[in-house]
């Protein structure tokens, strides 16, 4: 009943006409261009490049004096093959020259940061037009696993760390009511915690859960070794983490329901996801231009693993043009016999971030660490490291900006989650060493 009065009249009030967003109008253009035949589909999305390209040229002071030193024509892209020689962005070129690469033009401007997954945290800020496209592609996606809005979502996620002032908490409590959705917090996974948690699942009996992937797998264990009983779902929606066989055939016996896949990230929100086929993940093609692209830059060859390049169509206000995203995924884009005719992306390798454990029994989240640090803007670079359940090291690189009194509230909620059973170090360091592949370990973990 509720879904149905939500998705009818209260969405539609809130979103267009209350907050003015085209959200409903992209969603349903969305729920129209996925059965568009490829060839259609390759014609919008070059269309989108090609504006995105010129106006990235005309209006970013980055992209100006890059495209002229490098005699790119910004004007004439020619082709996608011609696109694949343009040059690649990176985190570190993000926070060198953040203000250059914003469009001087004026727009309704979101700022975001990223949680660090990759051990550097990213301020950027998007347009409203791009937050509102990437929405309606999260609502599509959603919803090919039934976690369309209105539907009786739990969340099995990361909450606001440290105590909310009254008036943000009711405002928090009202809109999880609204849309129909209720939060566990992964980052309480104590045992007392967890039986809580199973109790306010069968309570609430949510139609879709909706997970970190790491975290809603602990919880399957648990709930398996406990021999405890939960209300199943109709659909399990993971993502933030690589899904995995064995997490999934898991999750799937302990909850009776069907899991969904999803891949995204903070700068451009849902990537790709799995329909009922479980073929692979559905790219928001008509949103983004996703390559893989080996360690040299160049297209990986079909069914080899390369790095995940993408450039987000719509975000005007800072356009983010051939970004590196930091995770890997398995080359080769392939149909789907659903009839969708998104390519599906294989295989996403991701980032694997390890659950640390404590000597009380807590399981936290190696997603807990990037969702606080992004609230701590001069912090560049952290590193979690675990060398047994009796000791956690928090290595960090900070700006001169890092005060004393930033440092005291980062230990304060670090502890208020790790609770006082483990010894907790934080070390400011010049620099933390990448791997010998050159890639940043945000959690390491060695054998406990």
């Amino acid at each position: 009943m509720y879904e149905n009065i939500y998705r009818k009249y209260l969405l539609p009030l809130f979103e267009t006409g209350l907050k003015r967003r085209q959200t409903l109008k992209y969603w349903d253009h969305a729920e129209d261009s996925q059965w568009w035949s490829l060839e259609g589909l390759e014609v919008h999305q070059f269309k989108a490049l090609q504006k995105l390209i010129y106006h990235a040229g005309e209006t970013c002071p980055y992209y100006k004096e890059l495209f002229k030193s490098k005699k790119l024509d910004h004007k004439n892209l020619g082709s996608f093959q011609k696109f694949s020689n343009w040059p690649l962005l990176t985190r570190e070129l993000i926070t060198q020259n953040r203000e250059s690469i914003s469009s001087k033009n004026k727009y309704q401007r979101i700022q975001k940061s990223t949680g660090g997954s990759s051990g550097e945290p990213l301020s950027f800020e998007l347009s409203m037009e791009s937050h509102e496209r990437r929405t309606a592609m999260t609502h599509r996606g959603y919803g090919w696993a039934g976690g369309a809005p209105g539907t009786r979502q739990l969340y099995i996620w990361g909450s606001h760390v440290g105590e909310l002032p009254k008036w943000k908490h009711w405002k928090q409590e009202l809109h999880q009511r609204f849309n129909n959705h209720k939060i566990i917090s992964c980052f309480e996974f104590t045992p007392e915690k967890m039986f809580e948690h199973v109790e306010t699942w069968n309570k609430y009996a949510p139609e879709v859960i909706v997970a970190y992937t790491n975290p809603v797998y602990e919880f399957a264990r648990f709930v398996q070794e406990n021999q405890l009983d939960v209300i199943p779902p109709k659909s399990i929606i993971v993502g933030a983490e690589k899904l995995y066989d064995h997490q999934r055939e898991l999750i799937q016996n302990v909850f009776q329901a069907p899991v969904f896949e999803t891949y995204g990230s903070r700068e451009f929100m849902l990537i790709g996801a799995e329909c009922d086929r479980h073929s692979g993940l559905h790219l928001s093609m008509e949103n983004l231009y996703v390559e893989i692209l080996d360690d040299d830059g160049n297209p990986t060859p079909n069914g080899e693993e390369g790095n995940i390049v993408i450039t987000d169509l719509y975000n005007y206000a800072m356009p983010f043009v051939r970004y590196v995203t930091g995770d890997r995924a398995v080359a080769g884009f392939e149909k789907c016999t659903c009839g969708r005719k998104l390519p599906l992306l294989k295989k996403v390798i991701g980032r694997q971030l390890d659950i640390l454990d404590t000597p009380d029994g807590r399981k936290i989240p190696g997603e807990f660490f990037p969702h606080l640090i992004k609230d701590f803007p001069a912090i560049k670079r952290f590193q979690v490291n675990q060398a047994g359940v009796e000791k956690i090291n928090l290595k960090i690189v900070v700006t001169d900006d890092f005060r004393t009194d930033e440092q005291n509230i980062l230990i304060k909620l670090i502890r208020e989650c790790i609770g006082d059973a483990v010894v907790l170090e934080l070390d400011i360091v010049e620099d933390i060493p990448l791997t010998k592949a050159g890639k940043h370990r945000v959690v390491v973990k060695q054998s406990l």
